[in-house]
Formats: structure tokens, C-alpha cells, sequence
């Protein structure tokens, strides 16, 4: 897709400042055009999906235009045709510009709230899972043929989630 060519996207500054605090903090030492094209890519494999919060936007200053790959704004421009009444509705988004500017921001919005559903492990987690590996290697392998620390932690996490899930099911009875 990126022979396709590129195509601007008119922002105001503190939406363009915002974007890119956002893209350091979820894409760290990458640009806001790519953090883009990745985000556009999850919500097309439904990661998750771009919602609408309440948001509010400055849109004073003068228009920056943003340089996106082609088939980036031409998405924009999809979910502007599908989402124009709603966006008018909730933001008075009257232009494709203001819907972009909200839509992005939204993105970024909805990646926080998928992050929040994702477990985050620190170096000290790693040494509990290393020695719950050195405990339980036999049995991982005999019961679900697990070689590797990788597999392991996946099946192990795996059911503790799966207990977690079934605590709260039973707590809320």
C-alpha cells in the first residue's frame, strides 16, 4: 500500500501536540504517521475499535497539515462517510478536518482502554514466573507437552486468568 502515495490531513496545534504526546506514550521513538498506519491496522483486525469519548479539543491557531500514507486518509475518509451524523452530533464535527482531528484522538483514547485489559509484568514478575517454571516443569510437560519458558508462561497465565474469571463469576452471584 505505501507505493500508493500519501495525502494531508489539516490539524490544528494542540491536536497535533496531543497526538504526539500520545504516540510517545503507546509508541515510543516512533511517528505519529506510523503509530497511525499500526493503529489503523489493529482496528481493522479488531484489537479493538475507535470509540467515542468525551473529548474536549482546542481548536484554535493555525491549520499544520500532517503528511499520512494514502490509504490512511482515504480510511479516515471511509469512517467520516459512516460516522458523519454521530460525530456531528456529539462533537458538532461539521468537516471532515474536525472529524479527523477527533478520530484520531479517539484512537488513541480507545488503544488506552484496550491496554487496559492487557497484563503488564515488571522484571520481578519474570523472577516469580521463573520459579514457578523451575517448580512446575515436569508437570507442564507431562500434562500440556510444554518445552519452553514462553509456553509455559502462556498455559500458566492462562489459567490463572481463567481462575481470576471464574472468582468473579462466583463473587458476583
Amino acid at each position: 500500500m505505501p507505493s500508493q502515495g500519501y495525502g494531508t490531513i489539516g490539524l490544528k496545534p494542540a491536536i497535533i501536540s496531543r497526538l504526539q504526546k500520545d504516540t510517545d506514550e503507546y509508541y515510543p521513538g516512533m511517528f505519529l504517521p506510523s503509530a497511525l498506519i499500526i493503529m489503523m491496522n489493529e482496528i481493522k483486525r479488531e484489537h479493538y475499535t475507535a470509540g467515542m469519548y468525551n473529548i474536549k479539543i482546542d481548536f484554535s491557531g493555525r491549520y499544520t497539515s500532517l503528511t499520512v500514507r494514502l490509504d490512511v486518509k482515504e480510511w479516515f475518509e471511509e469512517n467520516y462517510e459512516v460516522m458523519k451524523e454521530k460525530y456531528e452530533k456529539k462533537y458538532r464535527a461539521n468537516n471532515f478536518t474536525k472529524f479527523a482531528s477527533i478520530f484520531m484522538l479517539n484512537m488513541f483514547e480507545s488503544k488506552a482502554a484496550s491496554q487496559n485489559n492487557i497484563i503488564k509484568l515488571k522484571e520481578s514478575d519474570f523472577t516469580w514466573l521463573m520459579s514457578e517454571y523451575g517448580k512446575r516443569k515436569k508437570e507442564y510437560e507431562v500434562k500440556y507437552g510444554v518445552k519452553t519458558f514462553e509456553h509455559f508462561a502462556d498455559v500458566f497465565l492462562k489459567d490463572l486468568l481463567e481462575r481470576i474469571n471464574s472468582a468473579k463469576k462466583i463473587l458476583t452471584l
